[in-house]
């Protein structure tokens, strides 16, 4: 294993896990529009808990610090909810001046427990999109990115947005509905993807050595990692760990829904 690699994880997973602690929940109005990606390396990101309406419940927004008009990621969580594993993604799209939304955070006390994160489906991003248009983001600049689940639900349901899925499964996956869109799985684990057309704006793509969930907490490399439910139906998958994949995965979904969405942010009202 490369050592700068893993710890280049743990110095993601520092940064952004600290900078999340909330004493209060609270929605803070954002101005509207949008703008070109800037360098925030080096300074604190802004991270608040916000509630929205079912069936997201809470989330997390995280800003750069120095940029008020930043393009947004809506993150999906698998399909037991939210459980870190999205903060190496969220560190390496603060580095390219991105805001993210992340789902998924827990349920309200009045509300029943799931055995599948409701925070996991399409009908969760639509309420996520409409709270990002209500709090000054600009729809045009914004991407959607799921885990397992929640990667499947992107492809469904960002309706013509850059949408990235992280390991979905591609076993009856439909054409997504996000365009253009990403698959990323592990080529030890690729299912059908390696059939999957792409005609159509999607992008399939293998990490050569990963399985399934390779940035799963509770998985400890060497060692095997949780069961999971199988994103594409049918049973469960076990979660192999590799440190070195997940800061390669992070830094590809970022650099890719970055190049998405740079022709929408110079095109949107300044």
């Amino acid at each position: 294993m490369n050592p700068s690699a893993v710890v280049a994880f743990l110095i993601a997973l520092a940064i952004v896990g600290e900078s999340a602690t909330v004493a209060a929940l609270s929605i803070d109005p954002l101005c509207g529009g949008s703008a070109a990606p800037q360098s925030v390396e080096g300074t604190e990101p802004r991270a608040e808990l916000v509630r929205l309406p079912e069936p997201v419940g809470l989330a997390r927004l995280v800003r750069p610090a120095v940029a008020s008009l930043t393009p947004l990621v809506i993150v999906l969580p698998d399909a037991l909810s939210e459980d870190a594993r999205s903060e190496p993604y969220v560190e390496s799209l603060l580095r390219r001046g991105f805001a993210a939304l992340v789902l998924g955070m827990g349920e309200d006390l009045d509300s029943p427990t799931h055995a599948v994160e409701p925070a996991a489906s399409s009908a969760a991003l639509g309420v996520a999109l409409a709270w990002a248009t209500r709090n000054g983001f600009d729809l045009a600049a914004t991407a959607a990115l799921g885990f397992g689940l929640g990667g499947r639900s992107v492809l469904a349901g960002a309706a013509g947005r850059p949408a990235a899925a992280l390991y979905p499964g591609c076993s009856g996956l439909k054409p997504p509905a996000a365009e253009p869109a990403l698959i990323l799985q592990g080529a030890a684990a690729a299912q059908d993807c390696v059939a999957m057309p792409t005609s159509t704006g999607l992008t399939p793509r293998l990490l050569p050595g990963a399985g399934h969930a390779w940035d799963a907490p509770g998985a400890v490399w060497p060692n095997s990692g949780p069961v999971l439910p199988n994103p594409a139906g049918g049973g469960r998958l076990r979660a192999r760990a590799d440190l070195v994949v997940t800061v390669e995965a992070a830094e590809v979904v970022a650099d890719w829904l970055a190049a998405a969405l740079a022709p929408r942010v110079r095109s949107a009202p300044q």
